[in-house]
């Protein structure tokens, strides 16, 4: 009788700072001061790249449905407006044109939505 009462005693504490110990370190974390609206529309700014759009109930029903990166076609006019009132357009000298695909190496970068093999526009 008495190694239980003895064992209970040496238990009873334990317990005690297993269930004490996460309630007091959840008091001892510092506590962030709110950010302001200011701050936050700031920090989004400053962010490089764009965020994936939603892509819920953009797949026809098919899931799961996932924004994805994909290349984009460039919508560079290899041609000219001469005259905005008549109208005719002239195709700019081949060096130039040379030059431009020569040194074009920017990749722009799109969201679609994806599944199954299927894109979608978000």
């Amino acid at each position: 009788m008495f190694a239980i009462y003895k064992s209970t005693l040496l238990l009873l504490p334990l317990i005690l700072i297993l269930l004490i110990t996460p309630q007091v370190s959840s008091f001892l974390q510092p506590i962030q001061p709110p950010i302001s609206p200011q701050v936050a529309l700031i920090e989004d700014k400053a962010r490089l790249g764009s965020t994936p759009p939603s892509c819920h109930n953009r797949c026809n029903n098919c899931h799961p449905c996932m924004a994805i990166q994909v290349p984009t076609l460039p919508t560079r006019s290899r041609f000219t407006r001469v005259n905005p009132f008549s109208g005719g357009f002239v195709r700019p000298p081949s060096s130039l044109t040379t030059v431009l695909d020569q040194y074009s190496n920017y990749k722009p970068m799109g969201w679609k939505c994806h599944c199954n093999g299927h894109f979608y526009n978000p």
